[in-house]
């Protein structure tokens, strides 16, 4: 059971890089590739973040364009679409399943079966 986890983060994590390498049109776009690249841009990530302290995130972004664009085999701009591409397709995950978990925690199939049926969820209770 737990290979399955570890597949589906795995998944989760890596897809979004390899969308964005495919959308931008790199050079490689290999799963295990665009692991390389994420594993790349992060040790980036986090050398720059101890380098500017202030700009922390600025800089970890472009660090992170960098990685990507030595791993994938593309330009900077095309690392910096890659980060973006990222980000974006992150995010959309990261609230689908935050709403998912805030929907099966307040109970809202309950509350829609009490609805369809005409009871107020105060006449429910």
């Amino acid at each position: 059971m737990w290979l399955i986890a570890i597949a589906i983060a795995l998944l989760v994590i890596v897809g979004p890089v390899m969308v964005g390498a495919r959308v931008v049109g790199a050079g490689r776009t290999g799963f295990w590739i665009c692991l390389g690249a994420l594993i790349v841009s992060n040790i980036l990530v986090s050398v720059a973040g101890h380098l500017f302290h202030g700009l922390g995130l600025v800089a970890g972004v472009f660090a992170a364009a960098l990685g990507y664009m030595w791993v994938l085999d593309t330009t900077y701009l095309r690392g910096l679409a890659i980060c973006a591409i990222q980000f974006v397709i992150t995010l959309v995950v990261v609230v689908v399943l935050a709403f998912t978990f805030v929907g099966s925690m307040f109970g809202t199939k309950e509350l829609i079966h009490n609805i369809q049926n005409g009871a107020t969820p105060s006449q429910s209770l």
